[in-house]
């Protein structure tokens, strides 16, 4: 259920209505066909195999799907960038972004270099379309180091990598334009089955391109449709893949994005802990203080974090103990739901209805939510299931 239409950036889960329901309904609809699609994919089976082989820790092979579907949809994306590019600029600009958290000068230089690699050597395209083989599938990898939008997306496909290389050149060719055939179906078929609540990505693009110039969120912020696309199933897979492993939890958390406040970082009287701040219930009518409330039944604590880098601290917590709900917009998801697990947490996750940040997407800042019940029937560690007749 919703609170009422916000203004809309970029994507709404409202689509074109005054609720968020049928998203749920829609979302779990299309990642049922897409999954039925990638059944019988032999890659998925043979790289649950390599995994084991290399004794790498395995995930659901519905994720292995989604990191198919991945490769083809970042080549469609990003590729004609990519082929124009190296893969030693990605190491070497991906070593760099590694220093970033030491301190306040070290982030801000480092934010500058970001954002004149996001304008020039990396905005840089192929002037001609190229046929992705295993070479240019490194380039791409490259890329998405260098971009410092991907780490946790090119960590993955880097295993990828791997599998791929102990294929024949033919047959790892013939497996990565397969991914690219799915990518090309996916696009089309997303537009028409979520396409409603992205209406608003390109115009976001095109009027904000300029003022993005050497800004560090150039990537980020521009990235396209079917992009949102890809995360909105992404985020539908993990919470379905990694659900059992968060209900087998013994703590439970919930993330909250700062933009969710009622009230100015000024006013705001959340108290700082750790990574995070604590709400202090100064506004009745605040969705964070409904959450806190509302986690409290399940005895479950709630920090508000001030930006998704530092959502998991540094320090890896004790595999299968701590379970977390993260709150996001939706570029955050898949990347947010890798990072979580890397450091030990066993995530589910709630989309935001809107994306609205100060740091990102509005000069201002729009206040966001989410679906209340969708968060509820998480911590009660229910099936993430919908109602068909919507």
């Amino acid at each position: 259920m919703s609170e009422g239409v916000k203004e809309t950036v970029t994507y709404s889960l409202y689509g074109n209505g005054t609720e968020t329901d049928s998203y749920y309904v829609d979302v779990a609809s299309f990642t049922d066909e897409y999954m039925e699609r990638i059944r019988k994919e032999q890659s998925i089976e043979e790289f649950n195999h390599y995994l084991a082989e290399k004794e790498l820790e395995p995930m659901d092979s519905a994720v292995y799907g989604l990191e198919f579907l991945m490769i083809g949809v970042l080549w469609k994306v990003y590729g004609r960038r990519a082929a124009a590019g190296s893969m030693y600029v990605g190491k070497l600009l991906s070593s760099v972004y590694s220093l970033r958290s030491r301190s306040t000068i070290a982030r801000s230089a480092i934010d500058r270099l970001k954002g004149i690699a996001g304008t020039t050597i990396l905005a840089r395209n192929r002037q001609h379309e190229c046929t992705i083989d295993l070479k240019q599938f490194g380039r791409l990898l490259g890329w998405l180091q260098a971009s410092g939008e991907f780490e946790q997306e090119s960590k993955r496909l880097a295993i990828w990598f791997g599998y791929l290389t102990a294929n024949t050149p033919r047959e790892s060719q013939n497996k990565l334009l397969r991914a690219v055939r799915h990518a090309n179906w996916f696009e089309q078929r997303s537009e028409e089955r979520l396409g409603c609540y992205t209406l608003r990505v390109d115009a976001y693009i095109e009027n904000n391109l300029e003022r993005l110039t050497w800004k560090e969120n150039r990537i980020f912020c521009s990235r396209k449709r079917v992009e949102y696309h890809l995360n909105m199933v992404g985020a539908e897979i993990m919470n379905r893949a990694f659900h059992d492993s968060f209900a087998a939890t013994k703590e439970k958390r919930v993330f909250l994005p700062v933009c969710m406040r009622n009230k100015s970082g000024e006013v705001c009287k959340a108290v700082k802990e750790g990574e995070g701040y604590l709400c202090k219930s100064c506004s009745k009518d605040c969705q964070v203080n409904m959450i806190t409330a509302m986690a409290k039944e399940y005895d479950c604590k709630v920090l508000i974090i001030p930006h998704a880098s530092t959502a998991f601290g540094h320090q890896r917590v004790r595999e299968g103990e701590v379970g977390i709900v993260g709150i996001a917009c939706v570029l955050n998801l898949i990347s947010g739901g890798y990072k979580a697990r890397e450091m030990g947490y066993q995530p589910q996750c709630v989309l935001l209805h809107n994306s609205g940040c100060i740091q990102h997407w509005h000069p201002t800042g729009i206040k966001t939510s989410i679906d209340l019940d969708r968060l509820k029937d998480i911590l009660n560690m229910l099936p993430l299931q919908v109602d068909k007749q919507i």
